[in-house]
Order: C-alpha cells, then sequence, then structure tokens
C-alpha cells in the first residue's frame, strides 16, 4: 500500500462525514490522516490516503472530482 497526500476545500454545508464516507466507499483506499482548517464559509484541509495502487487513487481522485463543491489542488501522482 502507497500513501498519498491530497489537498482539498470544500464548503461548510458539507460535513466532515460526508468526505470521510466519499473516500471510504473506494474500495483499496484508507484514511491515514485528516487535518482541516475553517477558513470563513470553507473548510481547507489536507487528506493523507493509503491506496492499494495507483489505480485505487486515481478512482479516488475521481469521485472527488465528481461532487461540484469539493475543489482538489493538483494532486501529486508520488506517493509520500
Amino acid at each position: 500500500m502507497k500513501t498519498y497526500q491530497l489537498r482539498l476545500t470544500y464548503p461548510e454545508s458539507l460535513s466532515v462525514h460526508h468526505i470521510t464516507s466519499l473516500v471510504e466507499s473506494v474500495k483499496g483506499v484508507k484514511i491515514r490522516r485528516l487535518n482541516v482548517i475553517g477558513r470563513g464559509r470553507e473548510f481547507v484541509g489536507v487528506l493523507v490516503v493509503e491506496a492499494a495502487g495507483l489505480l485505487h487513487y486515481d478512482s479516488l481522485v475521481e469521485r472527488l472530482r465528481s461532487r461540484q463543491e469539493v475543489l482538489l489542488d493538483e494532486p501529486e501522482v508520488a506517493p509520500i
């Protein structure tokens, strides 16, 4: 399993539970760390996930991008 880091921004109308449920719904992906800071009406955070492979990581990125409310900084493909 490899570890990847994502930076994300989402509105306060979404809960942390919604984000974690969305991530954990991808088979082969586990959350290692989630740090979130409130910035006005948005939350900015760093999500560190452990993925079984690059295909699982790509599935996670596509699922997060499919949600219009969640904004991702350009994810780095290199594992950390």
